[in-house]
């Protein structure tokens, strides 16, 4: 309790309704901002592989302390402590005892900020108990894989007024963010459609060396529809205003059949092997069809069990114009000396390059995840938790692009019959609000 009667918690709770209040109506967010030398005190929930990523990017801002770590892993947990360590910080605390320890950290620890890469099954209670606690919340996507779990984090947030922001990185792609960009210039006109996707071979995920099972393996023997959806459709959503003037109504989605990963396994362990018994359900390629209150239409691929390259796609069309991120073309009415032919898209990054790659494109953060576009999803974050401001992605794009997956199961289940959003936001989306970057 502070000396004037206003505990730590309850402040940040009131600053954050305020900001958030504010960014419905579509005003920047105010709140008291970091004191200028002043670190963001941040604690990290799971710091496996990509948890560590996470911890190693936000380590790049030099006004980051790395204050607590929780993880069942001792292992995991003693290396992440270390790595603090050897940049000359102060070693954070530990917690280790057990899957429910990360309640300890919340309640002992005096947190500005938490960034959660815990498998899926753990972000929807994690996520709550940080709201409750008044830290500001960053998550690995999906944030819940119900819709239950959607309801339960937009419901937290709205009456804890803590932020939550899922820590999507292909939303920060550069190729994404410059048409954000020229879209933002007003020279790219009004979003029309968009055409994305989640295309790579993750077949050798799912199976172990021994042909075990992987959690994303038995998944899929489980459920068929688009099971991963947010790295797609987060740029999409975000460049056409859903949720800040439009929302998503409905979507189709229908699965081909399921051949390949049962092909995969019997290749490598032989037809005779237990794995190649095992009956797959998820179809090789989901596709689904979302359309918007407003008319705009998103074609959201997912294809992880084909033998093929990545592939974002990254198609977005306007009334002025096409971007065709897999083909790094573009056309520009207006801009483009013709229409037909589509330009190469190199001069427009070198002209129209979002400021937030312009500022830290050359941050040499090769080889943690995905690079800048992971940076940015993480020190974006971070900036909002330290100006105490709402955050540029919000609990409820969270939630509307996690619920793509359900939905898509349920419509596939129904003979790719539509299956409806849910209005998480109960019409604040209709409020027309700029997109948010911090520190250009």
């Amino acid at each position: 309790m502070s000396s004037n009667g206003i505990d730590r918690r309850n402040f940040l709770r009131t600053s954050s309704a305020a900001a958030l209040a504010l960014a419905a109506a579509g005003m920047p967010g105010i709140g008291r901002a970091q004191q200028d030398g002043k670190p963001l005190k941040v604690g990290f929930i799971g710091v496996g592989g990509r948890g560590t990523v996470l911890l190693r990017l936000a380590m790049q801002l030099d006004w980051v302390q790395v204050t607590a770590i929780c993880d069942i892993s001792e292992r995991s947990l003693g290396r992440a402590q270390r790595l603090v360590e050897r940049r000359g910080k102060p070693l954070p605390v530990g917690y280790g005892k057990g899957p429910e320890d990360y309640r300890r950290m919340l309640e002992e620890c005096d947190l500005d900020a938490v960034i959660i890469g815990t498998p899926w099954k753990w972000h929807v209670p994690m996520c709550l108990a940080a709201m409750e606690a008044g830290v500001y919340t960053g998550v690995e996507v999906p944030a819940s894989q119900d819709i239950d779990g959607c309801w339960q984090l937009v419901e937290t947030c709205e009456k804890t007024g803590t932020p939550l922001m899922m820590l999507e990185n292909y939303a920060y792609f550069r190729s994404a963010m410059m048409v954000m960009n020229l879209l933002d210039l007003g020279l790219f006109g009004d979003m029309l459609h968009s055409a994305v996707g989640y295309q790579k071979d993750e077949r050798g995920v799912r199976i172990g060396p021994n042909g075990e099972l992987s959690f994303y393996g038995e998944i899929r023997t489980r459920l068929d529809g688009n099971l991963y959806p947010t790295h797609a459709i987060g740029p999409a959503a975000w460049a056409m205003g859903i949720n800040r003037g439009d929302s998503f109504d409905y979507l189709v989605s229908v699965s081909s059949r399921s051949i390949q990963t049962e092909r995969f396994i019997k290749e490598k362990f032989g037809a005779d092997h237990p794995a190649a018994k095992i009956d797959f359900v998820t179809g090789d390629i989901n596709t689904s069809i979302i359309r918007t209150a407003e008319g705009r239409t998103i074609t959201v691929y997912y294809d992880t069990q084909s033998a093929r390259p990545w592939d974002p796609i990254q198609r977005f069309q306007s009334d002025k114009g096409l971007f065709m991120g897999s083909m790094n073309k573009i056309y520009v009415e207006g801009i483009s000396k013709t229409n037909r032919a589509y330009e190469d898209a190199g001069p427009y990054y070198e002209k129209y390059d979002h400021p937030l790659w312009k500022k830290w494109g050359n941050l040499d953060v090769a080889g943690l995840g995905r690079g800048v576009c992971d940076f940015l999803a993480v020190q974006q974050f971070l900036e909002a938790a330290r100006r105490k401001a709402p955050t540029p992605l919000n609990v409820y794009d969270a939630v509307d692009w996690s619920a793509i997956t359900p939905l898509s199961i349920e419509s596939v289940a129904n003979g790719s019959a539509p299956a409806k959003f849910p209005d998480f936001s109960k019409g604040k989306w209709k409020e027309k609000q700029d997109r948010i970057y911090y520190g250009v």
